[in-house]
């Protein structure tokens, strides 16, 4: 569930603790004039930004749940869509331009060209080239609601197949709606808790990464090169993404 990104993140937090482990292991020689630098102030930052992740943390599997039961909603609609165009066909009295009515919607649902029916996009497939706009969540769900004013104003298309009938297709819609907002939902405190804890490790005047680093080019100038302590900061790595 960790993304390269996050796993970044986390990675200059544990490093601050490393330096600051590193850092007071140097006693009283480490007596910068940079109050930014005091090992107070880079433990305080430390336990900041800790603090931070884990909100982020505890707010990621709530996200990446409502993701998994949209993409439960969403997958089975190709599959679903193939089986109700025979359906909606082997009604009495649709013409064919009625068919081609219902296709262009189950295109739009399917985010498939019309040259491309043979080989259809599966719906949990993101397109990259963004060439099909209606696989959006949102306009998908907009065009599940033609696919029903459509079967609504068909004359003849009652089913008794239950699979068919527009009360499924409209619950259909209802449980696409209902997911696509709980992402929302969930992504919205995410998606905050990710810039607080981005603006304390990158951005701030203050930021952790710089003031790591500063503290690190300040020890470096009171240990000898070749000493075990200056190799070990060395190590200790602060990247911005």
């Amino acid at each position: 569930m960790a993304s390269s990104s996050e796993t970044g993140n986390a990675k200059n937090i544990a490093n601050l603790n490393l330096l600051i482990g590193n850092i007071s292991a140097l006693g009283s020689i480490y007596k910068p004039g940079n109050s930014k630098i005091e090992l107070t102030n880079l433990q305080n930052l430390y336990n900041k930004a800790l603090a931070q992740q884990e909100n982020v943390n505890s707010l990621l599997a709530p996200y990446a749940l409502a993701v998994d039961d949209r993409e439960a909603v969403f997958k089975p609609l190709s599959r679903d869509l193939s089986r109700l165009r025979k359906a909606y066909k082997a009604t009495e009295g649709v013409t064919a331009q009625q068919l081609e009515d219902l296709m262009t919607i189950i295109r739009k649902l399917k985010g498939a060209r019309k040259t491309k029916l043979i080989a259809p996009t599966e719906p949990d497939q993101a397109d990259a080239s963004h060439s099909v706009s209606q696989l959006s969540y949102d306009q998908r769900t907009n065009n599940m609601d033609a696919l029903i004013s459509l079967l609504q104003n068909t004359p003849n298309y009652n089913p008794n197949e239950k699979e068919y009938q527009v009360a499924t297709y409209q619950d259909k819609k209802n449980r696409m709606l209902a997911t696509t907002q709980a992402v929302a939902d969930t992504f919205i405190p995410l998606n905050n808790a990710r810039s607080l804890r981005n603006a304390t490790l990158y951005q701030a005047e203050e930021n952790l990464v710089d003031v790591a680093n500063t503290a690190k080019d300040y020890a470096f100038t009171i240990l000898d090169s070749d000493s075990a302590q200056y190799k070990a900061i060395a190590r200790i790595k602060f990247k911005k993404r």
